[in-house]
């Protein structure tokens, strides 16, 4: 596959480059939204991962004149900042999907692997398991019939759960990626948002379940058992 990296940080860009390489991908660079835009407009790519902060201007604008141009492309964008706001501006532009740095290479791994199976033209606007369904760009979240109430970070642990149905995740990782810690600090933090919005699941629909797998993590599961 042939993926687009727009990174204007070196060190960021090679490795971003090294480790898609290694999965056999060949990797173009561009560090600025100029050079994107000249090797988007000449150019196929099967993805594009695109930097939401470039030197010479946003790196939404990458996104949307891609698909103003009619690129079918799936589209990751990366942010420092992991602000709903940002997210929401690059899914609103036209991306498929998210990342937030810093990026564990199993994740990044992970999500160009199911941006590539995607394809592009169809962004991951809404996320459904069992009976729960989210609307990213309105930030509606439905239980059955129910519409629940989440605080900002219910919402993003709920979406970080979503894009892993029945998937153990461990507690280090929902700390690095929804709470930007990278390391634990015995903070029970985890536990105590994952049981307010196990709590709210419960009030709207009999699946899918917030479950505890015990000394692991969590895993949202549309069955009784994890």
């Amino acid at each position: 596959m042939r993926i687009l990296v727009i990174e204007d940080e070196a060190t960021v860009a090679r490795w971003i480059q090294m480790v898609l390489g290694e999965d056999g991908h060949h990797i173009d660079v561009a560090p600025t939204a100029a050079d994107a835009r000249r090797l988007t407009s000449s150019l196929e790519y099967d993805l594009a991962v695109v930097d939401l902060d470039l030197p010479d201007g946003n790196g939404l604008s990458v996104v949307q004149a891609m698909r103003g141009a009619g690129r079918a492309t799936p589209i990751l964008v990366l942010t420092g900042h992991g602000d709903d706001d940002g997210v929401v501006a690059g899914l609103d532009a036209g991306a498929d999907d998210y990342l937030v740095k810093p990026v564990p290479t199993t994740v990044l791994r992970a999500r160009v692997r199911a941006a590539l199976r995607r394809g592009g033209a169809t962004r991951t606007e809404t996320l459904s398991v069992g009976a729960l369904s989210m609307d990213r760009l309105r930030r509606i979240v439905k239980a059955g019939d129910a519409t629940l109430s989440l605080s900002p970070k219910e919402f993003r642990l709920l979406e970080y759960f979503m894009l892993r149905p029945e998937q153990v995740v461990p507690r280090a990782e929902l700390l690095e990626r929804v709470w930007g810690m990278r390391f634990d600090t015995f903070t029970n933090v985890v536990d105590t948002t994952v049981s307010r919005l196990r709590q709210k699941l419960a009030s709207g629909a009999m699946f899918p379940r917030l479950m505890t797998v015990r000394g692991t993590g969590f895993v949202l599961s549309s069955s009784p058992e994890p």
